[in-house]
């Protein structure tokens, strides 16, 4: 039996069209989600899927997770195996999956666990067949169709059913879908069906925008819901936050009475609100510490403020709970905000009302003319700041009110500033001595920042890794912030390192290598670019670098002057020598952005320009008496 599947070698690899396979690590043959929602509380999931993995770069596609707890059941699973003739090579079932919590090791608490199975198969191609039932007590959380999420993937068919009553109220959201779904409705049930066919893989590439922004997705949500035995209605992000504030947060902020007492007293002598909530940031980051807990209603709901308060430790939810309480005590409002975080910035769908967006929550607080965010589960960031994790990206913020839609602060590509300059004494033997200061601001604030709570040991250990030049060594490593405001925060790095044999004579020559400490890294070129030019962060990095040269060395030679632009950047290289001194200015800066594919080979030009100039050597002749 092929799980309903019939045709002898129907899963032969020769049957699959030459075109889905170019590009392809894997080839979806067939595949269909079907959702039937019988009530609030009665949601049957089936899947079946049929996944062709060509080689060892699709292995990831051919293995199945498979999630559980309180409110979901997985009720069957089968499946077989079939070589690239489409001959079966073995069976499996539930009993075969490997059972696991969910979470990382950060996690204390969690009542998810997750089902996985990966075929042990290491003859490609291979093709893996395979049905899913669920049962869900629950219908918030529908599970979406996204057929052609991931790259190097292509897609034979793919269908998404989704079945309810006729009276159901449901809102469905489409991205990158152009037709409507077919629907079928009779006396007692309304059928949606989506489908795509014959999706060729696209390539992975240097550079390419998240694959989701450009993929298919649909979603849908029952106005009318019942999740971990809590029901309600929204229908838009309004309602959404109305709903979230009155039966998740309602109630939570409520802190010990020696707590309380212990608010006031830190901030009985503080005027304005921005530096008494700044003291409470501090009080909060110094008590408590973050542990991934994914437990109550299906890892919606934060503990209570007197929980944290009382263990010293919570997740993001709690946390921003926690500080929200501190700041009702001394009656500043704050709002608690749910976001999507993570490297690459993902908005929240600001026309579709759901709860599968957004995976971290942070804090904004409203102050009169200064909107002011903070991460609470990081003990060591500075007050106000927001690091890439959750920068320029739209949140929705929860309050009495309802939802509303906020954006978290941009860092320019001005203002995430990496501003680095050296003075150097190079020594008669070549060798180089000195300090270099590096400021870092704005986005680039945390590239060094966390190395400031290590140890001396610690240190050293990353500053080689950042800084790795052959022969060098630390003499001393400092870190200062220089500003706490929000606006214009900053932290100066100050080395002072030695490199041996910086200079190497040869003859009547002394080779030098001007800028050494911020050196671009080459980019591959890609013929043939399927995909836009992706910047996902704009930045602007300046080092300028005086060498004071040695008596030896002859100081008189052509300058260097070099400026490159493109839409997408601008690099600026000047070397020069006087009075004894060899000063090198640098300047690279990129600005974020999507620009058409056909931009791809002129960055890549500009790129491969900058990566030669970066490690040009100054070629130095010595002075004839000097022998």
């Amino acid at each position: 039996m092929h799980l309903g599947l019939r045709g002898q070698n129907m899963y032969s690899v020769d049957l699959i069209n030459t075109h889905l396979k170019e590009r392809a690590d894997a080839t979806v043959r067939n595949e269909r989600v079907e959702i039937d929602m019988k009530s609030v509380n009665d949601v049957t999931v089936r899947i079946t899927r049929a996944v062709t993995v060509h080689n060892r770069s699709g292995e990831e596609h051919g293995s199945i997770e498979l999630y559980y707890n309180k409110s979901r059941k997985i009720k069957n699973v089968k499946g077989e195996i079939f070589n690239e003739f489409g001959v079966s090579i073995g069976k499996f079932s539930l009993k075969d999956f490997r059972d696991r919590s969910a979470s990382g090791q950060s996690n204390l608490y969690d009542d998810t666990r997750m089902k996985d199975y990966s075929p042990a198969v290491y003859n490609y191609p291979y093709t893996i067949v395979y049905s899913v039932e669920i049962k869900e007590n629950q219908n918030l959380l529908i599970p979406s169709w996204a057929p052609d999420y991931a790259y190097d993937v292509a897609i034979e068919r793919s269908s998404y059913v989704f079945t309810c009553r006729p009276t159901e109220r449901i809102r469905i959201h489409q991205q990158n879908y152009e037709a409507e779904a077919v629907v079928q409705e009779d006396a007692k049930t309304k059928t949606y069906t989506w489908e795509l066919k014959d999706i060729p893989a696209r390539q992975s590439e240097p550079y390419s925008p998240p694959r989701d922004l450009h993929a298919t997705r649909v979603r849908i949500v029952p106005e009318n819901f019942q999740y971990f035995k809590k029901t309600g209605h929204f229908k838009d992000w309004q309602e959404f936050g109305k709903w979230n504030y009155d039966y998740l947060l309602a109630d939570k902020r409520v802190l010990p009475e020696a707590t309380v007492r212990r608010v006031k007293e830190l901030t009985k002598d503080i005027d304005l609100p921005k530096e008494k909530a700044k003291a409470l940031y501090k009080y909060m980051q110094d008590k408590t510490r973050y542990i991934s807990i994914q437990v109550g209603i299906g890892g919606i709901e934060p503990f209570p403020a007197e929980t944290v308060d009382q263990l010293g430790y919570g997740d993001c939810k709690a946390l921003v709970n926690y500080m929200q309480s501190l700041l009702d005590v001394v009656n500043i409002p704050s709002y608690y905000c749910i976001v999507e975080a993570g490297s690459y910035k993902r908005d929240i769908t600001a026309d579709f009302a759901n709860v599968s967006d957004g995976n971290h929550i942070i804090l904004c607080i409203p102050f009169e003319n200064d909107t002011t965010w903070l991460e609470c589960t990081n003990q060591q960031i500075p007050f106000g700041f927001l690091s890439d994790f959750t920068d320029d990206r739209l949140v929705i913020a929860c309050s009495a009110e309802g939802g509303k839609i906020m954006r978290t602060p941009k860092f320019s590509h001005e203002a995430s500033l990496q501003y680095r300059e050296g003075h150097f004494n190079i020594l008669a033997d070549g060798s180089l001595e000195g300090r270099l200061k590096t400021t870092f601001s704005g986005g680039q604030f945390d590239n060094h920042y966390y190395n400031s709570f290590m140890s001396e040991q610690e240190k050293t250990k990353n500053a080689k890794k950042w800084y790795d030049i052959d022969h060098i060594s630390f003499r001393k490593i400092d870190y200062e912030m220089i500003s706490a405001d929000k606006d214009s925060i900053a932290i100066c790095e100050t080395l002072d390192l030695a490199i041996k044999n910086y200079v190497v004579k040869s003859g009547t020559h002394a080779i030098l290598h001007p800028n050494i400490f911020n050196q671009a890294r080459p980019i591959p070129a890609t013929r043939n670019r399927t995909n836009e030019l992706y910047i996902n962060r704009g930045y602007t990095d300046i080092d300028i670098m005086h060498y004071t040269l040695p008596d030896d060395i002859d100081t008189f030679t052509m300058p260097v002057n070099k400026r490159l632009e493109t839409e997408m950047g601008i690099y600026e290289l000047r070397i020069a020598i006087s009075n004894g001194i060899l000063t090198s200015y640098r300047m690279i800066q990129l600005q974020e952005g999507t620009y058409p594919q056909e931009k791809y080979a002129e960055f890549y030009r500009f790129m491969a320009e900058i990566y030669s100039s970066d490690r040009g050597k100054y070629n130095l002749s010595i002075k004839k008496d000097s022998h």
